[in-house]
């Protein structure tokens, strides 16, 4: 397993575009996103030269408490209301929504108009898709994204991405080389403050506990877990398995855990704040991420996982989607997708072998505090947008 990118590589600055504005105070920068999450919406808080105004569409992951929201934060519904925030704000740089989803394209558009109205407003935009858009949706559709994503990457003044992926398919799409940075940006990284080895528990754990945090759907693959958690402990080891989430497959799953012979030892525990998460995943001794890949979505990254091994566990996940690039040698194991017997065999290890558990634990730690700062990772992308907007 290796990494192939670092979350420290960025270009050097435009200077040939970047000219010096006239600031009369703090700048105002506004983010367009299709959903919140607490992990997404905390972090904004680091910034210190921009005002940030952080305007959503959604908030289905229920992961929220109230005192989690901004005073900028609102709520948009239509392309209509979308505008008319911009309007009443008046910012100086937006950030637009994800440039190639089919859900947020009608706000797209609403951006893009307004951004044709008001000239001297700078454009930031990031990709995280990594699905071509002719693989992911009907092919007569990439015409009509073709005529405003030509028009919205030469206006953007930089555009992040952070796996090879949504790289790949900027460039496809025709996004400037010289405008790509590649960062942490978005998915900002983890609260190093929050979600560290020490502190309180969850539960007690006398033998090694396997952690699930995340949606209960088919594409997450936890029916695989559970298969894998039996034939782990048929092999004869002893160990116990936690899952934390909800959702619409929650019901086939406890009933798919209550037909094992080893029942009393797989927990659900339903859906957890992001805010208390840290002390299941220090109760915890190894993370398991199972996901399987669909026509329209892949596990592109997963925040869990980076939060897990701020913890210090070390991660058995599914070689799906990008986790190869987030997952290096050392702080846990990547397995096939929709093999139970494969994931077995890489959890067992990590169940037998303290010294090994221990080893990519350290590992898994390390990584972290190296790259998912969300601290240095918000203050590096601020760096850039100012950079590369000319401020």
């Amino acid at each position: 397993m290796t990494t192939n990118i670092s979350s420290n590589a960025s270009n050097p600055p435009l200077t040939s575009e970047a000219t010096t504005q006239p600031t009369t105070g703090p700048l105002k920068y506004v983010m367009v996103s299709s959903e919140i999450r607490r992990d997404l919406e905390q972090p904004l808080s680091y910034f210190d030269r921009l005002e940030i105004h952080h305007l959503y569409n959604r908030a289905p992951w229920n992961d929220m408490k109230q005192g989690d929201f901004g005073h900028l934060t609102k709520r948009f519904f239509t392309p209509l209301s979308l505008y008319w925030h911009l309007h009443k704000i008046k910012p100086d740089i937006i950030q637009g929504p994800e440039p190639l989803s089919l859900l947020m394209f009608p706000f797209l558009v609403a951006v893009y108009i307004y951004l044709l109205l008001h000239p001297n407003v700078k454009l930031v935009t990031l990709s995280l898709e990594p699905i071509p858009l002719d693989k992911k949706y009907h092919p007569i559709l990439v015409p009509m994204f073709q005529s405003v994503l030509t028009g919205w990457f030469k206006r953007a003044s930089v555009i992040f991405w952070f796996d090879r992926g949504s790289y790949e398919n900027l460039l496809r799409y025709g996004a400037p080389e010289e405008t790509l940075v590649n960062q942490l940006y978005g998915s900002w990284g983890v609260d190093l403050d929050n979600f560290k080895p020490e502190g309180d528990k969850a539960f007690d754990n006398e033998i090694p506990t396997i952690l699930y945090v995340g949606r209960l759907a088919k594409v997450k693959g936890v029916t695989y877990l559970l298969e894998a958690f039996d034939k782990l402990r048929h092999q004869g080891h002893l160990a116990k398995l936690a899952i934390v989430g909800d959702g619409a497959e929650r019901e086939a799953l406890e009933q798919q855990a209550k037909t094992s012979e080893f029942a009393d030892d797989i927990t659900f525990y339903g859906l957890i704040k992001n805010a208390d998460l840290p002390p299941y995943m220090r109760a915890a001794d190894i993370f398991a991420l199972p996901s399987i890949t669909s026509k329209l979505w892949v596990q592109q990254l997963s925040m869990t996982a980076w939060q897990a091994m701020a913890c210090g566990l070390p991660v058995v996940t599914t070689d799906t989607g990008q986790m190869r690039e987030f997952t290096p040698e050392g702080t846990g194991f990547l397995v096939e997708e929709r093999n139970a017997d494969v994931l077995a065999e890489a959890l067992s290890k990590l169940v037998e072998d303290g010294t090994l558990r221990q080893s990519m634990s350290e590992a898994a730690l390390a990584y972290a505090q190296d790259r998912f700062d969300t601290v240095k990772n918000v203050a590096r992308a601020e760096d850039t947008i100012l950079s590369r907007c000319g401020y």
